[in-house]
């Protein structure tokens, strides 16, 4: 059975972020967006990642990206979704570390939780009720929760999805979500995609009255003791794109883990002239696709696409 993430369905769910392209050699699919002037087009994986089948011919699926004149493509990668290495080699492509996964294997045993996460649960449990829902039945009150979470931090880009990414997920087979209700107010919720003994944290919100009340710690639990079919819980790892153990949600999933884990990224420059004429001006920051990264002193004042 495919991958939740690698389905057309999914795909066809993100987009806000791009139309979706069938890879055949990789077993999933990419989005196509248009490039920051809106003269070409790249490739981007699926949020939060792209699923490769475990046999993905990589240097097949970047040649048929190429001939569909795409300029680039970036796919994110966990540590179990993907070919193993060496199917790497000789790929037209760069793969470096991304940030770190934080998981909860079972195979290392229970978790121990720490004083500071045992003293958020108990209180927790004290103002709020948990339970797995079936996200269709609360579809309307998930999107507001949502929606507080994207005006509270301004979130934008692949993060502001549409109404058709949170219908896409209720009725998506492996989507299982946790809830914290205050009497029959939804307050907080995780959503997670599971497949073959992976669980692979999706979305999580909280509404105002749920981090009062510290509701996020009993749905992680909660959810943490009902995914007994997988052997991997990956909460995944913090904000932004670098690991920051001052951050308060790497503390935060750091609590519900037994171990870390590395993700990684896979860029291919496909048109090295295309390329070239769009990087140019952007500063050398190492982000991937540098025409998609922050312009240099001189050029900031101009149009970005």
């Amino acid at each position: 059975m495919t991958h939740p993430y690698a389905g057309a369905a999914y795909a066809r769910g993100l987009g806000h972020i791009g139309r979706p392209f069938t890879v055949p050699e990789w077993g999933g699919h990419v989005l196509i967006r248009p490039t920051p002037c809106g003269t070409r087009e790249d490739a981007i994986g699926p949020y939060p990642l792209a699923v490769l089948a475990r046999d993905a011919d990589i240097a097949a699926g970047l040649a048929r990206l190429k001939a569909a004149g795409l300029v680039s493509a970036v796919l994110v990668l966990d540590d179990r979704l993907r070919p193993p290495l060496s199917a790497l080699a000789g790929v037209p492509a760069t793969f470096g570390r991304f940030k770190s996964h934080h998981v909860h294997d079972r195979s290392l045993g229970p978790i121990a939780y720490g004083k500071h996460h045992r003293y958020e649960l108990r209180r927790a449990r004290t103002c709020v009720s948990v339970a797995e829902i079936a996200l269709a039945d609360h579809l309307p009150a998930w999107e507001s929760l949502y929606g507080q979470l994207v005006a509270r931090h301004g979130l934008g880009g692949s993060h502001a999805f549409a109404s058709d990414h949170h219908a896409v997920l209720a009725s998506l087979p492996g989507v299982r979500t946790f809830a914290a209700f205050v009497e029959d107010r939804l307050v907080s919720a995780h959503l997670f995609v599971t497949h073959d003994g992976h669980a692979m944290s999706h979305l999580a919100a909280s509404a105002a009255e749920g981090y009062q009340s510290g509701a996020a710690y009993a749905v992680n639990d909660l959810a943490l003791r009902e995914l007994t079919d997988c052997t991997l819980v990956n909460l995944g790892g913090g904000a932004g794109t670098a690991d920051d153990p001052a951050d308060g949600l790497v503390r935060f999933k750091k609590g519900f883990s037994n171990s870390v884990e590395p993700s990684y990224l896979l860029m291919s420059i496909l048109d090295d002239d295309a390329y070239a004429a769009l990087s140019a001006g952007n500063a050398e920051t190492g982000f991937f696709p540098a025409y998609r990264g922050p312009r240099s002193l001189e050029r900031s004042d101009e149009h970005q696409g």
